[in-house]
C-alpha cells in the first residue's frame, strides 16, 4: 500500500495546525463529540471546543473517541460562540441550508480549506458546526467571514455531524501538506493584507476586538437616533461588507474614532467595552 510522506518535522509547520480549531455547537449526541475527537486527531488536529454540549465526556462519547481520548478530555466547553472565538483571526461555519444574507457565498470544502490554512499560518482561527438537527444559528452564521456547504446527492443531502467534520478536516490536511511543500505566493490572496499604512503593521484583529468596534459603532447609531432593529440590521450589513472586503487593525481604529467623536458631540456616555 502506498505510502504518504511522513509529515512535516518543523514545529512551525505543526504550529499551523495547532491554530486550527474545531467548534461543535450545541451537540445533543455525544457519540457525535466522541467521533469528531477521533476524526480530527486522525488529521493531524487537536483543538476541539465544545458550545453548551449535552454530555461529552460520558461513555458514549468516550466509545467513539477510541485513540482520541486526548482530545476528548482537552476540550473546551464553553457557553456560547463568542467566548468560543473571541480570541480568532478568522471564523468559518458550515451549513447545510440556505442562508439569505450569504447567497452565493458559499464555498466548496477544498477552497474554505485553503483559505483557513493561509490565516492560520498568522494565528488561531475557528471553523463551526452546528447542532444535529438544525445546524448553526443565523447570529453564529453572521459572525462567519467564510460559510462551507460540502456537495451531496439531492436524495440525501444532510450528512451526520461527525462526517462534516471529517471531511473539512480531511482537506484540512490537503491544504496543510500542500502549503507546507508550495512556496507561499506573494502578494496574498486576501485582500485586506494589500493595504499599507505609512507608520503601522497591517494585521487582523481578532473576533473580540471586531465585536468591541461594532458594540462602539451601535452605541454611537444609539445616540443619533437609531432604533435596536435598525442597528441590527446597520451593523449585520457591515459585518458582511467587511467579510468581503477585509478589515485590518489600523482600518478598526478609524471606526472606533468616528464612533468616538459621535459619542462625544451627542453628549453620550464614553463608551465602555461589554456595558452595552
Amino acid at each position: 500500500m502506498a505510502r504518504f510522506p511522513h509529515d512535516p518535522v518543523d514545529p512551525a509547520a505543526q504550529a499551523v495546525l495547532d491554530n486550527v480549531r474545531i467548534v461543535l455547537s450545541r451537540t445533543t449526541e455525544p457519540r457525535n463529540v466522541g467521533a469528531t475527537a477521533r476524526a480530527i486527531k486522525t488529521m493531524g488536529l487537536s483543538r476541539l471546543v465544545l458550545i453548551s454540549p449535552h454530555d461529552p465526556y460520558g461513555e458514549r462519547a468516550r466509545a467513539l473517541a477510541h485513540g482520541a481520548e486526548d482530545v476528548l478530555d482537552g476540550a473546551q466547553v464553553v457557553l456560547d460562540h463568542r467566548a468560543a472565538v473571541r480570541d480568532c483571526l478568522v471564523v468559518a461555519g458550515t451549513t447545510a441550508r440556505p442562508r439569505e444574507l450569504r447567497k452565493g457565498a458559499l464555498l466548496p470544502p477544498h477552497e474554505l480549506a485553503s483559505l483557513l490554512i493561509e490565516h492560520a499560518a498568522e494565528g488561531p482561527v475557528a471553523l463551526m458546526f452546528g447542532t444535529e438537527r438544525t445546524g448553526l444559528t443565523n447570529d453564529e452564521i453572521y459572525a462567519c467571514r467564510y460559510v462551507c456547504a460540502i456537495d451531496t446527492a439531492p436524495e440525501q443531502p444532510s450528512l451526520n455531524l461527525s462526517q462534516a467534520v471529517m471531511v473539512l478536516s480531511y482537506e484540512l490536511r490537503r491544504a496543510w501538506r500542500a502549503a507546507c511543500t508550495t512556496p507561499r505566493r506573494e502578494p496574498s490572496r486576501r485582500p485586506e493584507m494589500r493595504v499599507n499604512h505609512p507608520h503601522r503593521s497591517t494585521k487582523l484583529p481578532t473576533q473580540d476586538e471586531l465585536d468591541a468596534m461594532y458594540e462602539h459603532l451601535g452605541a454611537a447609531m444609539a445616540a443619533v437616533g437609531f432604533e435596536p432593529p435598525e442597528r441590527e440590521k446597520f451593523l449585520t450589513y457591515m459585518r458582511h461588507l467587511h467579510m468581503r472586503a477585509g478589515i485590518v487593525d489600523w482600518e478598526l481604529q478609524i471606526h472606533h474614532l468616528l464612533s468616538s467623536k459621535i459619542l462625544h458631540a451627542t453628549g453620550a456616555d464614553p463608551y465602555r467595552k461589554g456595558e452595552r
